[in-house]
């Protein structure tokens, strides 16, 4: 029996190391180096590098585009989020989903999460419909209807 178990692990251990091997061009090494590629020269590569405008006045699309550098998913649409819109004062929230709220509120745009793609999609607000109530107008006591 032990000699049985013997030839199970060693066909294993076989089997293991031919799935390794792979094809033959799989055991190619990375190149070395940094890369030359536009994002790794402009350290975009790394999100802590990347500086995101929260200051007043700063445009609302350099702050969508910054959250995007540093990693996050957001999609917009470039005919709601126009370039005359502006920071109006630095926001206070530190979680994204609060500060995609307090940066797109004041332009009746919100940030609703994109359960499809992940990340964030921001669109316009949703107006409340009001409710309005017309009563028929009762006569007075003292008026007769004619």
């Amino acid at each position: 029996m032990s000699r049985i178990w013997l030839a199970i692990v060693l066909l294993t251990c076989a089997g293991v190391c031919q799935a390794q091997n792979g094809p033959a061009d799989a055991g190619k090494p990375l190149p070395a180096g940094q890369g030359t590629d536009a994002d790794v020269r402009a350290k975009k590569a790394d999100p802590s590098a990347v500086e995101i405008p929260l200051y007043p006045g700063a445009p609302i699309r350099d702050v969508l585009t910054a959250l995007v550098d540093k990693g996050f998913t957001i999609k917009w649409d470039p005919e709601q989020v126009l370039p005359t819109m502006k920071l109006l004062e630095r926001p206070k929230a530190t979680r994204i989903d609060k500060l995609l709220t307090e940066i797109l509120t004041p332009y009746d745009l919100r940030a609703d999460h994109n359960l499809m793609d992940g990340g964030w999609r921001v669109r316009p607000q949703k107006k409340k419909k009001k409710e309005v109530i017309i009563d028929d107008p009762i006569p007075a006591a003292g008026q007769s209807a004619q």
